[in-house]
């Protein structure tokens, strides 16, 4: 069992406005953004790559019908395998952050859902609401 710690001794809210409800929204909404930026991002990244992979395979297809030493040829097959690695990563990395997106969509519903009623009352009401930890009981 965790003991009870006084109000006092709590640590400082060294955020201030940026942790408040519409600090947090805001600050979800900025990560969903960066996941669906990201999710962009990689998916250029991998179509990129994908056109890379045919590129290097053609090439490689011209240089062995064009008698160009095996050696070679064996590169730029290693070549073409590599962007394909590139491209299945790209692929995950899309994957992940469209969960991730999703997660923090999910997440900033949940806390509307949860606190966007509390935060509507407290800012409607023209009293000045006390702070936080104001109506503690020692």
């Amino acid at each position: 069992m965790t003991a009870l710690v006084p109000a006092g001794r709590l640590p400082a809210n060294t955020e201030g406005p940026a942790n408040s409800y519409t600090g947090l929204a805001d600050k979800l909404r900025g990560l969903q953004a960066a996941a669906e930026a990201l999710q962009e991002h990689a998916k250029l990244l991998q179509d990129r790559m994908r056109r890379n992979g045919r590129s290097a395979s053609a090439l490689m297809d011209l240089c062995a019908a064009a008698g160009v030493a095996t050696n070679h040829t064996g590169r730029i097959a290693d070549i073409s395998k590599a962007f394909g690695d590139v491209a299945t990563g790209g692929a995950r990395i899309a994957s992940v952050t469209d969960a991730m997106g999703t997660a923090a969509g999910n997440v900033a519903a949940q806390h509307r859902t949860e606190y966007g009623g509390i935060n509507a009352a407290s800012t409607s009401s023209p009293v000045i609401q006390a702070k936080p930890g104001f109506y503690r009981v020692d």
